[in-house]
């Protein structure tokens, strides 16, 4: 071999030494979370525990028998506030019927599988159920997710924190398709710019700002920073909620890192 084809074949070594790993990360999703160095800021983030429910709070480790009870208490008290009301809106009227006849388990099948009503399902198959998303910051080269947890409201974690709060987790991540970086950026700061406020799931309007829930703080700020609706509705009222398995069937979204069918 010449020196000059020697010199060709070491660099073209290297050079596939150096780029395999960025190319093996998106397609094995086999081998755990998806790596720090991999995360974009403006990605989606899921993360499932295998074989359990999410649980209505979307809290890492609390799904259980109180799940229920406090699901049907929320809904009691979402619908005492709308009976309430001296005008209640037709949307409003339209939610309180729906709700009012909602059990437990249809709110699992709608909410975190995705369910159309009216489909036979088992309840309690969590592998259909994706029940929470985050949204991943960068910052100085670090990782952060931006998120929506009931009793603490949007907060920001750092990306090895929330790590060890879904240690042994499916972990499926998202990313905007034909959207440019600074589009993305726009969407982590429209999320950011949210931390602080409260925890509400029982709020209805998706561009209301007083109080979030996972998929509503996604759907604002994939709205607002990359200038159009996840789901191509642009009205932000709705009769029932914005899931976060909605999201996850978005479109606009590649799933780069997918554990296994959802």
């Amino acid at each position: 071999m010449t020196r000059k084809r020697r010199s060709f074949f070491i660099i073209f070594l290297l050079s596939v030494t150096v780029s395999f790993p960025l190319l093996v990360r998106a397609e094995d999703t086999s081998s755990g979370p998806p790596e720090s160095a991999f995360l974009q800021a403006g990605d989606l983030i899921w993360p499932k525990k295998p074989g359990a429910v999410v649980p209505y709070n979307s809290r890492p480790g609390e799904a259980g028998e109180n799940d229920a009870t406090r699901w049907r208490d929320d809904k009691e008290a979402y619908l005492k506030q709308v009976r309430s009301e001296p005008s209640p809106s037709p949307q409003e009227k339209e939610r309180y019927s729906a709700l009012q006849k909602m059990t437990y388990e249809e709110f699992v099948s709608s909410y975190l599988a995705d369910r159309p009503a009216g489909q036979p399902a088992t309840f309690g198959v969590g592998d259909l159920s994706v029940g929470h998303v985050g949204i991943i910051d960068i910052a100085d080269g670090m990782p952060f997710v931006v998120e929506a947890i009931m009793g603490l409201g949007v907060r920001r974690i750092s990306y090895a924190d929330w790590l060890r709060d879904h240690r042994g987790d499916l972990i499926w991540l998202g990313r905007l398709k034909n959207v440019p970086p600074e589009k993305r950026s726009a969407v982590l700061k429209t999320a950011a710019e949210q931390v602080g406020k409260p925890y509400d799931f029982w709020d209805f309007n998706l561009k209301d700002t007083s109080g979030f829930c996972c998929s509503k703080l996604a759907w604002l700020s994939v709205s607002l920073g990359a200038g159009f609706p996840p789901d191509d509705d642009p009205n932000p009222e709705r009769i029932l909620w914005y899931s976060p398995k909605q999201l996850m069937k978005s479109k606009h979204i590649d799933l780069i890192v997918n554990p296994k069918p959802y």
